[in-house]
């Protein structure tokens, strides 16, 4: 559809965007409008920009700095996309973008590169592969941003928003990045070079920690309450069939590592294996840390989100109920039916009496579920190795966004 010079409506068509994020060196296949009162609640929309190639690249740069808020119309929206994913290296780089807006674009863009991943048919290889192409692509373009200790505000404007499985992976990838190269002494770079590979498995193994979650069913996943203990089993199934499902991909040995172990504890309380220690790839123990903190400060519909301080202290602390937990958490594992037993001496027909038994029964497993929570909330230290949870909150507290010092 070819676009209008002039515009007369009430706005619901246009959508504004940030001048800064234009780009002076590509040309840009949209038109953009400035917007002015006309009359009522309807305003003129008149054509400031229709080809960007017909005006001097400097003349160009003083306009889109002299500009304040511009816009595009609805229908040039899929283009103006097109052209973030194009140029998201420039404007993350971009000293006069604020980081709040540079954090909106990559978040936006991030989220639609994993909901792909997770909309993808594996059964189709190309189609996979191509997937996984465009996430190590976007992770490309942005992981010097990401890996930066000032990106970090931009995580902190995120703590507390509700746990959505799309972000949620975007944070993971993004707090991995950061954390290893603020850290890299921890790995054996044969050369300079090697890291910034290295940081791009990285990224990408948090954006798809999770993508084995498109083979549980979706009343389990989306479930409004807590799990029980079958579903709980049928849920740490994930991380196996992630590494199915990309197990053709030629991804990277790291990034399978984090995929597949991200749930291993320290003391070999974990799954899908049981790992303990040095058995434990270091890349899956960085996964695991960042993945239980975002965790923590997310909210969901069972629970309000944690300060990021009061979730290091859960994470730091050690648990007094930890045989207490082990025993849950053996239940869990082994899917043992709660111990308990009930008798109902109503003079009710025999059916409606053991089905009141059998609700009793379900009741009491549903009441350790939710002590099984109450207990890992007292401390989870066992899960994480000491060392590099330290690690963890000394890097997160350069960033000025977070003040963890007391957990130090």
């Amino acid at each position: 559809m070819d676009q209008k010079i002039e515009y007369v409506n009430d706005g619901a068509e246009f959508h504004e965007i940030d001048p800064l994020l234009l780009n002076a060196d590509s040309l840009m296949d949209f038109s953009i409008y400035e917007r002015q009162p006309y009359q009522n609640d309807r305003y003129r929309f008149r054509c400031l920009l229709v080809d960007s190639s017909s005006i001097p690249k400097d003349r160009l740069m003083g306009l889109l700095k002299s500009w304040g808020k511009v816009y595009i119309h609805k229908d040039q929206i899929e283009k103006y996309h097109q052209y973030l994913k194009d140029n998201l290296a420039y404007i993350l780089k971009h000293d006069e973008i604020d980081v709040g807006k540079k954090t909106d674009t990559l978040i936006n863009l991030s989220r639609d590169v994993v909901k792909e991943s997770f909309e993808t048919n594996f059964s189709f290889p190309a189609v996979a592969r191509q997937s996984l192409e465009n996430a190590q692509r976007l992770i490309s373009k942005a992981v010097e941003f990401i890996s930066d200790i000032k990106s970090l505000n931009g995580i902190a404007n995120l703590i507390g928003h509700d746990y959505e499985t799309h972000t949620h992976s975007i944070k993971v990838g993004w707090l991995m990045a950061t954390f290893i190269n603020s850290n890299r002494e921890l790995f054996n770079f044969d050369k300079a070079h090697d890291l910034k590979p290295f940081l791009i498995q990285a990224a990408v193994a948090g954006l798809l920690h999770d993508i084995g979650k498109i083979k549980i069913p979706p009343n389990i996943l989306n479930k409004n309450g807590k799990l029980d203990n079958l579903e709980y089993i049928i849920i740490q199934s994930h991380t196996a069939y992630s590494a199915s499902l990309l197990f053709d991909m030629d991804i990277a040995k790291h990034t399978m590592q984090a995929i597949l172990y991200h749930h291993e504890n320290e003391d070999g309380s974990g799954y899908p294996t049981g790992l303990s220690r040095e058995q434990i790839p270091l890349i899956a123990k960085i996964c695991h840390i960042a993945d239980v903190f975002d965790a923590l400060t997310s909210r969901r519909h069972y629970k309000e989100p944690k300060t990021p301080f009061a979730a290091l202290k859960i994470m730091t602390g050690n648990n007094p109920y930890l045989d207490t937990l082990k025993k849950f958490e053996q239940e869990v594992s082994e899917n043992i039916k709660a111990p308990v037993t009930a008798i109902v001496r109503d003079d009710y027909d025999i059916k409606l009496r053991r089905l009141r038994e059998r609700e009793i029964i379900e009741q009491e497993a549903l009441k350790r579920v939710e002590a099984r929570m109450k207990l890992r909330d007292q401390g989870m230290s066992h899960c994480f190795d000491k060392s590099l949870l330290k690690r963890f909150i000394i890097t997160i507290n350069k960033s000025e966004s977070f003040e963890l010092s007391g957990l130090l």
